[in-house]
């Protein structure tokens, strides 16, 4: 089946002049990325692949150094006791301004569009499927639980059941966890976790940061509850689907996260790393059955107005991103005005 999707892929590839992938890049990894010199733009996605995973093999301690230090900054952060506030999107932008942390910005690790399919795709590689809502590094520490988004802006403080989150439990504890949040259903869902009661998860592969994540939070019932004393809102985890199983199957068990923004495709050996990253990709539901072959059951099969194909679409999605991005500079910069 891998050998047939990537077969269909590349003899559309062939049917382009010169180097159709090159024009679907996303922006290339900041320069406080440790992975920088092995991640060349120019280069196909399947051989940066390749490349970030040996040098991962080799490099694990900086990994951990940065993990932990991410923990260390939680425990220096700003006073707990400041004015509690909901998560929830702001519309009063005049009368509040949060306030930016930058040991939180760039922190999450961010996915590519899947240019190549991957060549062990059946074997190793996971897919989360993830539901529409704004990206959030939740940190609980010191007795209390803040969100961030991903430029490091505060968004709230709530009280959460996670290690750390919470004035009765273990206040020198601290926990990161990497999630979306759902506005309307005022949720968390979590997609990856950097680091659980003091222990840091950076430098862990995929497979085992997945399989502690779940067990953590099965064990942990109180996540699912909302505005009680310990937790204000539901903690939830994400399916972790196998890509050597029948995936139409699975993907029709998860219409309940409907509407779903895409899926993302995770390397089951890379190590959490801040930034872009070709191990962790990235494709909407109703590009499955173009790039994969693979049936996508309704709701999920709906395609947006005017869509032509994926190559159409992703150089749209990046026009538009590089837009958002230059509001929101400009944004910042009247706030600093």
């Amino acid at each position: 089946m891998a050998t047939e999707v990537k077969d269909n892929l590349m003899g559309i590839n062939e049917k382009e002049n010169g180097n159709p992938r090159a024009v679907f890049y996303k922006k290339p990894i900041k320069k406080d990325n440790y992975n920088l010199d092995i991640d060349n733009i120019d280069s196909p996605q399947e051989v940066r692949r390749q490349r970030l995973l040996k040098f991962q093999k080799k490099c694990r301690d900086i990994a951990f150094n940065v993990g932990r230090g991410i923990v260390e900054e939680a425990f220096k952060s700003e006073d707990e006791f400041e004015e509690d506030m909901e998560i929830e999107e702001c519309d009063r932008k005049k009368y509040y301004s949060p306030k930016r942390y930058k040991h939180y910005a760039n922190q999450l690790m961010m996915s590519e569009w899947m240019l190549d399919v991957p060549q062990d795709l059946l074997e190793k590689w996971i897919i989360v499927p993830c539901p529409q809502g704004k990206r959030t590094l939740v940190v609980a520490c010191k007795g209390v639980t803040k969100a961030y988004n991903k430029r490091g802006l505060r968004l709230g403080r709530f009280y959460s059941a996670l290690p750390g989150g919470n004035p009765s439990g273990h206040r020198s504890s601290c926990t990161i966890i990497d999630c979306v949040w759902l506005k309307q259903q005022k949720s968390y869902y979590v997609l990856d976790v950097l680091a659980w009661s003091n222990q840091s998860l950076v430098n862990c592969d995929t497979e085992f940061r997945f399989y502690w994540l779940k067990s953590q939070l099965q064990e942990i019932k109180e996540l699912q509850d909302r505005d009680t004393r310990l937790n204000t809102f539901p903690i939830l985890s994400l399916p972790n689907i196998s890509c050597n199983t029948d995936m139409s199957s699975a993907l029709t068990d998860i219409t309940d996260l409907h509407p779903l923004d895409g899926l993302l495709f995770y390397h089951r050996d890379g190590q959490y790393t801040k930034g872009r990253t070709p191990l962790v990709t990235w494709l909407k539901p109703f590009m499955l059955p173009e790039v994969l072959g693979i049936f996508v059951p309704s709701p999920l099969d709906e395609k947006p107005d005017g869509y032509i194909d994926y190559r159409y679409y992703i150089l749209n999605s990046r026009v538009k991103k590089r837009k958002e991005v230059a509001e929101s500079q400009m944004e910042i910069a009247d706030e600093n005005s």
